[in-house]
C-alpha cells in the first residue's frame, strides 16, 4: 500500500477532511483534520479513520499512527506552537 492510496481511502470516508500521510509500504502515519470530528471522543474519530482503512488494518498495514483534530482544535494547536 502507497501513501496516496492511504490517503485516497481516508478521504472517501471523510470529504471534508484534510489528510497528511506519511510513511510507506505496511507503516503509516496519519494527521486527519475533519470537521466531522466535532463532538466526538478521540475513540471514536479514529475509529471512522479505521474503518476507512477496513481490511488494510488486518493484513498489508502493520503499524498505524492516527492523529485527528477538528478544524478548531487543529488551529489551536498551531496557534499554541507558534506564537506570534
Amino acid at each position: 500500500m502507497d501513501a496516496e492510496t492511504v490517503k485516497a481511502r481516508v478521504q472517501a470516508e471523510l470529504p471534508g477532511a484534510q489528510i497528511h500521510v506519511q510513511g510507506e509500504g505496511d507503516r503509516f502515519g496519519l494527521l486527519v483534520v475533519a470537521p466531522e470530528f466535532e463532538g466526538l471522543p478521540k475513540v471514536k474519530q479514529h475509529r471512522k479513520v479505521y474503518s476507512a482503512l477496513g481490511e488494510e488494518l488486518k493484513g498489508e498495514l502493520h503499524a498505524l499512527e492516527v492523529k485527528t483534530f477538528t478544524p478548531e482544535q487543529y488551529r489551536a494547536m498551531v496557534e499554541a506552537n507558534n506564537p506570534n
